[in-house]
């Protein structure tokens, strides 16, 4: 039996100034710049690169890695590329600046501009910090690079948040874009599943954290309650009192609204930014959360100080014994959310 020939399509991220290009030149693979991330710029530069065994896309940090891996799957359609051989997801290496890491991760200004418009995600709004945390939730590989720029104990750190924010992640330390140890794992069989399932935040809340703190101070604390935020305290919380807690430098989770009740929404911060969206979970489904499930990454987190102040922010036995039809009528400071369900 002749076995399937594959094109290993490999991906690398980073800020500019990171030194992804080196890296990718490092790795001895055809490296190409993509200009977007959309599925048929994709299959266009991988048929570009003139060769069937491994190729590597350099990914915009404009972009957002799922969009890309997702669109790699899509280029890889037999029916898109006959008498080719099969394409399949290999390493996503992120490349993360020692140097200047600490900075961008608390920095509130955007990630460049895209080269080209993004019609998926409308106007550009991605901070460093989010794309910084994105690159690493969804990395394989995470290259931590220009170390002799860096203290040690700055290094040292770094790789700990990264552990916290992907334990499943193969980290290495590099200078100039070149390590000793090789960053390069075996494809895996389904590496766009295995992507889905490494972020720290999803294994925080489900019990499977490799690593509840450093010896530094970072650390996550994990946050539960199945009634719904007060929308006006949980503003005032987020304006004067989340700093109280420690310094947060990532969120990520499900939460409900009182005044949205039958929307499960999406938490997320990066560094200063944070953005609450619905999603598409149903009220009722199996896995949707009955109030809050949130995962927060930081240093010197007092997690009895942070429970206390959420709690806080929660309705009260007499709010929520009124029940929705009552919740309804609370002030709510947030924008409104685009809701395209029937039942929301």
């Amino acid at each position: 039996m002749t076995p399937t020939s594959f094109l290993t399509v490999n991906l690398v991220s980073g800020l500019p100034g990171a030194g992804k290009t080196s890296i990718a030149r490092a790795s001895g693979r055809r490296n190409i710049g993509l200009q977007a991330s959309d599925p048929e710029t994709v299959g266009l530069a991988i048929a570009s690169a003139n060769t069937s065994t491994d190729v590597m896309l350099e990914v915009h940090p404009s972009a957002a890695p799922v969009d890309v891996a997702i669109s790699v799957i899509a280029a890889g359609d037999p029916a898109l590329r006959p008498g080719t051989a099969a394409i399949r997801l290999g390493n996503f290496v992120s490349v993360l600046d020692a140097s200047s890491f600490w900075r961008d991760i608390r920095s509130d200004r955007l990630a460049p501009e895209p080269p080209v418009p993004c019609v998926t995600h409308g106007e550009h709004d991605r901070t460093v910090a989010d794309a910084l945390v994105q690159q690493i939730e969804w990395a394989s590989v995470v290259v931590i690079n220009k170390t002799d720029l860096a203290s040690a104990a700055d290094c040292a750190d770094l790789r700990d948040f990264v552990r916290l924010l992907n334990p499943s992640s193969h980290v290495v330390f590099a200078r100039h874009g070149r390590s000793a140890v090789s960053p390069w794992l075996p494809p895996r069989e389904d590496m766009l599943h295995w992507l889905q399932q490494s972020p720290g935040w999803i294994r925080q809340l489900n019990g499977e954290g490799l690593l509840a703190s450093s010896r530094t101070g970072l650390g996550c604390v994990v946050y539960r309650d199945p009634r719904p935020f007060h929308p006006g305290r949980l503003a005032d919380f987020l304006s004067d009192r989340s700093a109280q807690s420690g310094e947060i430098l990532r969120s990520r989770g499900l939460f409900r609204l009182a005044t949205r009740p039958h929307v499960v929404g999406s938490w997320n911060s990066a560094g200063p930014t944070i953005e609450f969206e619905p999603t598409g979970m149903g009220s009722h489904d199996p896995d949707s959360p009955w109030g809050q499930e949130i995962a927060f990454f930081g240093r010197n987190l007092d997690a009895a100080t942070l429970t206390a102040n959420l709690d806080a922010c929660l309705l009260d036995d007499r709010e929520f014994i009124g029940g929705p039809l009552e919740w309804r009528s609370l002030a709510d400071p947030f924008p409104a959310w685009d809701l395209d369900r029937d039942d929301a």
